[in-house]
């Protein structure tokens, strides 16, 4: 009797997906993704073993009886189909058997913590492997070859030796997962499968490469002789010259303004080419500077084709607009199959640790990859440890290459504290801008703002500073403090502009908000006020004469100057660093300013923008930790445990609610498709909504959320989503975003009658 993988409902059964042709398929496809880190025979067997439970007669009557055409869905509740590769991988190759037994076992559910897998699921389950006819399998499929120890579990000590397998486990299981899903697909579907329309598509590596080369030889040919330019033209040569060494770690230290981004896309498909590598992939840490970079991006990239708009990159987060994202962007955005990659820190960083296949399945393609991890002092300081230790694998055993890149570098490399201790950091990384005094020059050079301290601590007296300009950015490190200051410039102002921003406003509402201020700065004469969070400090390039900043940490104070005086048009800018009346957030950025503030105390005419004040200033912060054990769980090849500790957003303290926004002449889009969300219980439709609301969506902490639902200000829909009541609606403003104070709210009179 013939045995299938998978039914077709439009297909006589004498046509489904035999299973022998999916597990050769699948083990062809996985040896091919896990070459690039020399695991191509375990991948192969992961892909031929990992649907051997579906021999079991059980699933070959489940899939032949009614209903049988949704078998290739999750149906490993119905019938355990993935224990029994397991346990075929376990009784075989018993010591060796570990990274393939879990691969396979949790193809389907995801990746268990190994001491589940060894002492519950793997006993329990053991007994299936004798449902299935093994001696009438093709020899080919269940052969049992000669494997060879991969170099990253060679010679390392042993807590090394466990990290290196916990990782090289998670990338066997993106091969295994990517492969699966790409055959499953090419049978069930023909819109989808490469060729067809769906997959690939992207221009290659040298096209782009050519294409940002063309741009950027118009580009100078349009700009007349300054510093900046000329430094810029420097930065970018080294870039190029640098390009063709052998992978490895690299840093990119250039003052704001000094063409980083181009210079560094540069760089990286230059180096790409260079060593024959795959794919680029940055990762910023805010959508706003995402949504900067894939502009600038696709301005220098893009190219037209067929009177259509080609697309040149994928662009992967949850905050993507809808009409980006488009059939092809979305399919590839599940395994970054393309030449250039552009997503968020979020993602990226969580996918590391993940145990979700769809997480996982895009791991594999980081091999032979250059990251560029952009605003690179952004990363997270209570996970970094378990970030580096991960990020270094990548370019010591799977031929990636980083590079980090930013005008305020992090102390990353191994070193020793001042009381002896040994901070883990990467071995050599190797600066493209030059040599340490070849940079400080750079920043000389650059150069366009001069510091001061102002000495208040009242918010009247701070905004009576900031009304007195006729343009200026003030940046606190709260929401509630940006709202206040910016209602009492507001009074000082009445009658002109005055624009807010925080994270109380959703996504698509800064957007508009910003690209406006922008265009406001281009008007000569313009009177342009912001309040903001520190959301704008990084990435945004707004251009302001004047920029306040609340005491915060030295990296906050250096890139809030970035705002200032951007492209060098006056003699020079000013930034005013003034003491808010509230402290910053307890945390990392508590302790930053705390330093700073001790740092400018001791050292008055401390030069700010001296990138060794700024490396010697991160260093004392000593911030390589590991808040959650992470590294011990690793060692314990616990998937589970640290999938569920390493979440950069901790969903256990804050809530999302759906605020009534919406494009403009359309404010109320948000609430259309949350109408619809009620009504539709299509997990297609919902899966589809629920990405669109990103844009739409403000976080508060969880505990007022179920208060203000207890009191019914908000409701929530289908146990999805949390949206304002209607008699509430007015909580969410133009000018504020979401009003989310401690207060009780009051109700709109006018909503309650209506």
């Amino acid at each position: 009797m013939r045995a299938y993988a998978h039914s077709h409902p439009e297909l006589p059964s004498e046509r489904w997906h035999l299973l022998e042709d999916h597990l050769r398929e699948v083990g062809r496809r996985a040896a091919g993704f896990a070459a690039p880190f020399g695991s191509d025979e375990w991948a192969r067997l992961a892909g031929l073993w990992h649907d051997l439970g579906k021999y079991r007669p059980a699933f070959q009557h489940m899939i032949h009886s009614a209903g049988g055409e949704n078998a290739h869905v999750e149906d490993a509740q119905r019938v355990d189909h993935s224990s029994v590769g397991a346990a075929y991988a376990q009784r075989h190759l018993e010591s060796r058997s570990v990274p393939i037994a879990l691969a396979i076992a949790g193809h389907h559910c995801g990746l268990q913590n190994h001491a589940y897998w060894k002492e519950t699921r793997g006993p329990k389950t053991g007994h299936l492997l004798e449902e299935v006819d093994i001696p009438a399998v093709p020899a080919d499929i269940i052969a049992i070859p000669q494997l060879t120890v991969p170099p990253m579990l060679s010679g390392q000590p042993n807590g090394q030796l466990f990290r290196n397998m916990e990782f090289w486990t998670r990338m066997l299981f993106s091969a295994l997962v990517d492969a699966d899903r790409l055959d499953t697909e090419a049978f069930l579907s023909l819109e989808k499968s490469e060729g067809r329309g769906g997959r690939g598509g992207f221009p290659p590596l040298g096209e782009l490469a050519s294409r940002l080369r063309i741009f950027m030889e118009d580009l100078s040919g349009t700009v007349g002789p300054s510093a900046i330019n000329t430094e810029r033209g420097r930065v970018l040569s080294r870039c190029r010259e640098l390009a063709s060494r052998v992978p490895g770690i690299f840093s990119l230290t250039v003052p704001t303004g000094g063409g980083k981004t181009y210079a560094s896309l540069t760089f990286a498909l230059d180096h790409a080419l260079a060593n024959g590598m795959e794919r680029v992939i940055v990762v910023a840490p805010y959508l706003t500077i995402i949504d900067q970079t894939v502009a600038a991006y696709q301005k220098a990239l893009h190219r037209h084709q067929d009177g259509k708009d080609a697309l040149v990159l994928v662009e992967h987060h949850s905050g993507i607009e809808p009409e980006k994202e488009n059939f092809r962007n979305r399919l590839a955005s599940e395994n970054w199959d393309a030449s250039l990659v552009v997503t968020t820190a979020v993602q990226f960083i969580e996918s590391l640790f993940a145990r979700n296949p769809s997480q996982c399945r895009k791991l594999h393609n980081l091999a032979r990859s250059v990251i560029v991890i952009d605003e690179a002092q952004t990363l997270p300081g209570d996970f970094l440890l378990p970030i580096v230790d991960v990020l270094g694998g990548l370019v010591e055993h799977y031929g990636a290459s980083l590079l980090l890149s930013t005008a305020t570098q992090p102390e990353l490399r191994e070193r020793v504290a001042p009381d002896g201790r040994k901070i883990a950091g990467f071995r050599d990384i190797v600066e493209i801008a030059g040599t340490p005094e070849e940079v400080k020059v750079s920043f000389r050079h650059l150069r366009r703002v001069k510091p001061k301290r102002a000495l208040t601590k009242d918010w009247d007296e701070i905004a009576a500073l900031v009304a007195r300009e006729p343009r200026a950015l003030a940046i606190t490190h709260r929401r509630d403090d940006a709202r206040i200051l910016a209602e009492r410039v507001q009074a000082l102002r009445a009658g002109e502009p005055l624009f807010h921003l925080s994270a109380l406003m959703c996504a698509r509402h800064r957007q508009e908000k910003i690209a406006v201020v922008k265009s406001a700065l281009k008007a000569p004469d313009t009177v342009v006020r912001v309040v903001s969070t520190q959301l704008v400090e990084a990435g945004v390039d707004f251009d302001f004469p004047v920029v306040f900043r609340a005491m915060a940490g030295l990296d906050s104070l250096i890139q809030s100057a970035g705002r200032c005086n951007r492209e060098g048009r006056l003699t020079e800018g000013k930034l005013v660093i003034f003491d808010a009346p509230t402290q910053p957030p307890v945390g990392q950025l508590r302790a930053a300013a705390d330093e700073t503030k001790a740092l400018l105390a001791a050292n008055p005419g401390l030069d700010l923008f001296d990138p060794e004040i700024y490396q010697r200033f991160d260093a004392r912060l000593q911030r390589v930790g590991d808040l959650k054990g992470i590294q011990t769980l690793r060692e314990q090849l616990a998937f589970e445990d640290v999938a569920r500790e390493l979440r950069l957003i901790d969903g256990a303290w804050q809530a999302t609610v759906i605020v009534p926004w919406g494009p403009v002449g359309k404010r109320t889009e948000s609430l259309e498709l949350l109408a619809k969300v009620e009504k539709v219980g299509d997990p297609h439709f919902l899966r589809d909504v629920s990405r669109r609301l990103q844009g739409y969506s403000v976080s508060i902490p969880r505990r007022q959320a179920d208060e203000w639902l207890r009191e019914g200000v908000l409701y929530a829909v289908q146990d999805l989503f949390l949206g304002l009541a209607p008699p509430y609606r007015h909580l969410y403003t133009e000018e504020f975003g979401l009003i989310a104070g401690k207060e009780r709210p009051i109700a709109d009179p006018a909503a309650l009658i209506g």
